[in-house]
């Protein structure tokens, strides 16, 4: 199985002791593994951690969720988008998608396998 390693934002982090006890949920929350490493981009406001994630999404459990997509006029406009918003959190887009605030967002219907 091939992985692929990527910073996840984590809020502020004010400590290693702090992104050590919390890297690990973090990670966890997008169905991969904290490495240990961990970044302040923003001062006072912001941290991101190091994640290791599988190429492909695996495993037998399945769950589904609907994420933010942004406004998506169509059925058509949604096969060119929700794919990709999809994968983006480790998940595969189940074909659904429905608008949630009339022309400013709707969500995408996402599969995740763990």
């Amino acid at each position: 199985m091939s992985t692929f390693k990527t910073n996840i934002i984590a809020g502020p982090l004010w400590s290693n002791d702090e992104a050590q006890k919390l890297g690990p949920r973090i990670a966890a929350a997008h169905l991969g593994k904290f490495t240990g490493q961990w970044n302040t981009i923003v001062q006072g406001q912001m941290s991101v951690i190091e994640v290791e994630l599988n190429a492909e999404p695996t495993g037998s459990t399945e769950y589904t969720l609907n994420v933010l997509a942004g406004p998506i006029w169509s059925d058509e406009d949604a096969k060119a988008i929700c794919p990709s918003i999809c994968a983006s959190y480790g998940g595969t887009w189940n074909g659904q998608w429905t608008t949630v605030v009339e022309g400013k967002m709707s969500v995408c219907s996402c599969v995740f396998k763990f």
